[in-house]
């Protein structure tokens, strides 16, 4: 195990580095200048190099730099990179060219937001496609079946960003009410109107999230039950429930923990358009903001921080696989 996880680990870091290389040079090939937005109105070429200068945008991208000349390989000791992964690594996340603020504690104070809609979402995902999904294995094409099915698909078709629409028109029209918009509710000052501002998000979300694990809970909760030491239990005299919760249930999880895992590590990233609609001010909205302000390190350090994120959870589904199937042996 302990070997498992430290090969897993080295793999991590390499494809960090490799996403660290990769958006550093995306964020520099698109369009666009941070300085010239900074600069405002009344912006002169002087003012731009000021601007480069005063953002360590003038240095080589790079430690090493290829040329069409020679010398063809220049190196230098100063660079955009070298300069970006130094802060990084010793914890400074960089300026906003935007605001002009540490990028550090805006991220922190985003995260509890971001961290609210990934609990809530979470806890409405499995708790109702994961029974649902189990009641549709087991009345199989039953009336309950049909209905579970019928739903299922129609959460997968239907866009989230309609469905967040809805939620807060109709509301709005019949009863006058709408989820608080604007500005940050404190979840210790005042918990029942800080979920009264995120349910929503969190249950738009969750739809589709539900409706992927149902589907998925029934196929694989349905390929559990024709195994042999499934019938044996029915032979020994259990009831159908004992039979499903005890042994089939534990044993067709590891599909759905694996689709669960991958939609937490994306929703700790921040769900964009969902905060976008509702005006959370989580990391999804500070990551949209951040590319549409060409904010370099706010982007990279967000891009880093979602690949750590994908990383590390996709580690944590993987050794839970032991604990879910003790057959499972890690080397």
């Amino acid at each position: 195990m302990q070997t498992f996880i430290l090969r897993r680990l080295i793999i991590g870091i390499v494809i960090l580095f490799v996403l660290s290389v990769t958006v550093f040079l995306l964020m520099r090939i698109v369009p666009g200048d941070p300085a010239i937005r900074r600069c405002g109105l009344d912006c002169t070429k002087p003012k731009i190099a000021q601007i480069h200068k005063d953002l360590g945008l003038d240095k080589p991208y790079f430690p090493v730099e290829l040329r069409r000349g020679p010398p063809f390989v220049s190196f230098s000791s100063d660079s955009q990179y070298g300069t970006y992964m130094s802060s990084i690594l010793t914890g400074d996340l960089g300026t906003s060219t935007f605001n002009q603020k540490p990028v550090g504690p805006q991220v922190i104070d985003r995260m509890p937001v971001t961290i609210e809609i990934m609990v809530l979402t979470l806890i409405f995902t499995i708790i109702v496609g994961i029974p649902f999904g189990a009641l549709s294995a087991v009345f199989r094409n039953s009336p309950i079946d049909y209905v579970v099915r019928s739903t299922s698909v129609l959460g997968l078709a239907v866009p989230s960003f309609w469905v967040a629409t809805l939620v807060l028109v109709i509301p709005s029209d019949l009863w006058g009410y709408a989820p608080i918009i604007g500005r940050k509710v404190s979840l210790i000052n005042d918990p029942i109107g800080n979920f009264k501002q995120v349910a929503p998000a969190a249950a738009v979300l969750a739809l589709g999230s539900a409706a992927g694990v149902m589907r998925l809970t029934r196929s694989s909760l349905l390929e559990v039950m024709r195994q042999d030491y499934m019938r044996t239990a029915r032979a020994k005299g259990l009831t159908q429930s004992a039979v499903v919760i005890r042994h089939g249930l534990k044993n067709s999880m590891i599909p759905v923990v694996t689709v669960l895992g991958l939609q937490v590590s994306g929703l700790l990233g921040g769900a964009i358009i969902v905060e976008q609609i509702f005006t959370l001010p989580g990391l999804g909205l500070f990551t949209l903001q951040a590319l549409l302000a060409k904010d370099y390190d706010v982007v990279q350090t967000m891009t880093l921080y979602a690949g750590a994120t994908v990383v590390l959870l996709n580690l944590l589904v993987d050794v839970s696989y032991a604990w879910l199937d003790p057959r499972i042996r890690y080397s």
